[in-house]
């Protein structure tokens, strides 16, 4: 991978940064998370046309948040049955019922168990799934081994022939994004002692609380290359595209299709 290393320790305290970051702010945070992303549409699009028009879905959400992906399934594929099996340790977001989607919620603290050494897939209860999605979650994993370590879990909980889409915040498409990330980054990283954050290590506050930080990663066309690459004997890439923001450009998605043998 490319960009210096983050260490493990450095990787701990930006995990628990954001940790505190998202039970603090919550609330306000999902307020403003309900429309559906643009690119999912396209994510849609492309898992029906790899897995040949289904009539059921059945898909792993791994950091679901306020299960918006479930309730844009719940239009996008009606009156076709969607179970989603949706994973998070934000129990308050995930509450409540999505009308059209069988959820599935499991409780789980993802990066705790990146961090554990146990194996993330052995912690989940979903598999054979037709879309394992990951949205919004990779940009806060500091480091390259997670990140590939919940590649190779979305993969190995496909079915042969299932799609697998993550998407990867490129905060730097936006000048405004991109500039407040590196005020807030100065700032913190004197405060909390960060200096070995690399090229992309950015952290960001909350509206206007300066008492919240969390970390988020820029991706590079080469890193993503990278983790594409590697898992390449298990899944062929199918597509990879940029959607969302105002700009249309601030998330770079990649779809792969989980090889049959």
């Amino acid at each position: 991978m490319e960009g210096w290393r983050v260490r493990a320790e450095t990787a701990r305290q930006l995990s628990r940064l954001t940790g505190d970051f998202y039970a603090r702010t919550s609330a306000s945070f999902s307020a403003t998370r309900s429309a559906p992303w643009e690119g999912w549409e396209h994510v849609l699009a492309a898992a029906a046309d790899a897995l040949g028009a289904p009539v059921g879905l059945r898909v792993l959400d791994l950091a679901c948040g306020n299960l918006r992906f479930e309730r844009f399934l719940a239009e996008a594929w009606q009156p076709r049955r969607v179970e989603a099996f949706a994973v998070d340790a934000c129990d308050d977001l995930a509450a409540g019922d999505v009308p059209g989607v069988e959820v599935r919620y499991q409780h789980l603290d993802i990066v705790s168990e990146l961090a554990s050494g146990q194996g993330l897939a052995s912690s989940l209860d979903a598999s054979d799934c037709d879309l394992c999605a990951c949205f919004g979650f990779m940009h806060h994993l500091p480091l390259p081994e997670q990140r590939l370590q919940v590649l190779r879990v979305l993969v190995a909980c496909a079915r042969p022939g299932g799609v697998v889409a993550v998407s990867f915040w490129q905060l730097s498409q936006s000048e405004r994004l991109l500039r407040k990330a590196q005020e807030t980054t100065a700032v913190a990283a004197q405060r909390f002692g960060l200096n070995d954050l690399g090229p992309g290590d950015y952290l960001l506050g909350w509206q206007e609380r300066d008492d919240v930080l969390r970390y988020c990663h820029d991706f590079s066309e080469a890193e993503i290359d990278e983790l594409a690459k590697v898992v390449s004997s298990e899944a062929e890439e199918i597509a990879r595209f940029s959607a969302d923001g105002a700009s249309h450009n601030l998330n770079r998605y990649l779809l792969l299709k989980r090889r049959s043998c």
